[in-house]
């Protein structure tokens, strides 16, 4: 997908449309996103639920990509940032992620 490298949009702070820089952010893993997940290996060592003989009949599931419909989605959501060039704010949309495999930023 193909995306301008500067567009004309709305700016919250500035409180009017001006020129922002568009950025594409990279993903970061599950474990980075969210490290206090129910079942993450670093929130049960801290509650001392993975202590003990045996794996308490949690960690004995196999990697996930041996799970028949892991990770089935093709295509990444795209996290774009807009850097405004008055205020020099990063704006951020809500839920506004395009769904595609490569971004180009021309």
């Amino acid at each position: 997908m193909k995306f301008p490298k500067e567009i004309k949009r709305y700016c919250p702070t500035c409180k009017k449309h001006t020129l922002q820089k568009v950025k594409n952010e990279k993903n970061r893993g599950k474990n980075k996103t969210h490290p206090m997940s129910q079942f993450s290996q670093v929130r049960m060592k801290l509650r001392g639920l993975s202590t003990g003989t045996g794996n308490m009949g949690k960690l004995s599931r196999g990697s996930l990509n041996s799970w028949k419909r892991f990770n089935k989605k093709h295509s990444k959501k795209t996290d774009l940032r807009f850097n405004c060039t008055v205020c020099g704010k990063i704006n951020v949309p809500a839920g506004k992620g395009y769904r595609t495999k490569k971004i180009v930023i021309e």
